[in-house]
């Protein structure tokens, strides 16, 4: 079998998961409203929306906090590429950071934006493999960040019935993360492995060899990564809000503290699980996890419903957010397609002459670094 048909055998697989989930979360939820046994009416979906469309307050409110998330991740960006040795300016971290968000939420089943935005930064500096190594850490981070913003809700929901599925995923995925870093930041480990040889015998062992190193520098900058989390847990924060108000705009009862715990599963499934844009991943964990006592509704069916209305709204405001990155994408456009930068960084050709540079002459404007 060629590397042609597996890609797309691939990309079959990916939307026929995507497909089927969909199918499910669309069967829990109810689109047009229904009578409860007691006689009073349940709202569906459509009259659950027309209550979002009056309380456009709820909707500026997400839509304004929204807007703080990409300037808060240039900056985290910016400041783990300073580790690297690559210095761009905080207008072209934000440019990128922008670019990035527009393709990840307009464009999730053709290239993902943080291909696209790895192959820019890529252009403008020698040390391409850890640029591209550090876009993909900066993605880590969050979903790291992601997960201890929930502990510290576990903590202080402990004992909350409604919220115990999520807090053994957050508990489940932080003891994963903290062991599999502990294995790979310790000397001792890697000595004994001999991870060196076994890098130099890989496949692209020289490019290997220097997202390793690209990724064990972090273990002598504790406190930029300190920081890095500390402008995720701002950034991740903002998307707790900006969901709530939406909720509470659709008719969900007051009560913040489940969407800090119950959220980051949802982020993280919506990020690891291999469907274009997390679609029917993060509908069906939201589902799942928003629960009638949760969003204050008298039957499960009903919480469906909204959980359904609430997570779409908010993909309607990230898309909104998002589209400056497409104004900023289209005024310095590249003869390179999405899906070509996508292949390029996938085939590891991240040597100085390689495609990633390709189109360097067609872009007066470049920047470098």
């Amino acid at each position: 079998m060629n590397k042609r048909t597996r890609t797309i055998l691939w990309h079959v697989a990916r939307l026929a998961v995507m497909a089927a989930l969909v199918a499910w979360v669309v069967s829990q939820a109810a689109w047009d409203d229904t009578v409860r046994p007691d006689g009073t009416h349940a709202a569906g979906i459509k009259t659950i929306a027309l209550r979002l469309a009056r309380q456009w307050g709820w909707v500026l409110a997400a839509f304004a906090v929204m807007t703080l998330q990409s300037p808060i991740g240039a900056v985290r960006w910016r400041l783990l590429l300073r580790v690297q040795g690559i210095h761009i300016t905080l207008r072209e971290s934000l440019r990128l950071t922008y670019i990035g968000w527009f393709f990840n939420n307009w464009m999730p089943g053709a290239t993902g934006g943080d291909f696209v935005k790895a192959w820019y930064i890529a252009r403008q500096t020698q040390r391409k493999p850890e640029a591209v190594t550090v876009v993909f850490l900066d993605r880590f981070i969050g979903m790291v960040a992601l997960a201890l913003l929930g502990a510290i809700a576990v903590a202080a929901s402990l004992h909350d019935a409604r919220v115990r599925t999520a807090q053994i995923i957050i508990a489940a995925f932080l003891a994963a993360t903290a062991a599999g870093c502990g294995l790979f930041y310790s000397r001792r480990v890697r000595a004994a492995l001999r991870l060196d040889t076994l890098v130099a015998h890989l496949p692209l062992g020289p490019v290997v060899a220097r997202v390793d190193r690209a990724l064990f520098i972090y273990r002598g900058h504790k406190g930029t990564v300190a920081a890095a989390m500390a402008y995720s847990w701002v950034a991740q924060a903002v998307s707790v809000f900006s969901v709530y108000f939406l909720a509470l705009g659709l008719g969900a009862q007051p009560g913040l503290a489940p969407y800090f715990v119950n959220l980051p599963v949802v982020w993280i499934g919506w990020s690891l699980i291999p469907v274009p844009g997390g679609v029917g991943v993060a509908e069906g964990l939201v589902q799942q996890l928003f629960s009638a006592p949760v969003l204050g509704v008298p039957t499960p069916a009903e919480a469906a419903t909204l959980a359904l209305a609430m997570i779409m709204a908010y993909r309607l405001v990230q898309m909104a957010v998002s589209l400056p990155g497409a104004a900023l994408y289209l005024a310095r456009r590249t003869t390179v397609s999405p899906r070509t930068m996508r292949e390029t960084l996938e085939g590891a050709d991240l040597t100085p002459d390689g495609p990633a540079q390709a189109d360097e002459a067609n872009d007066p404007e470049k920047r470098h670094a």
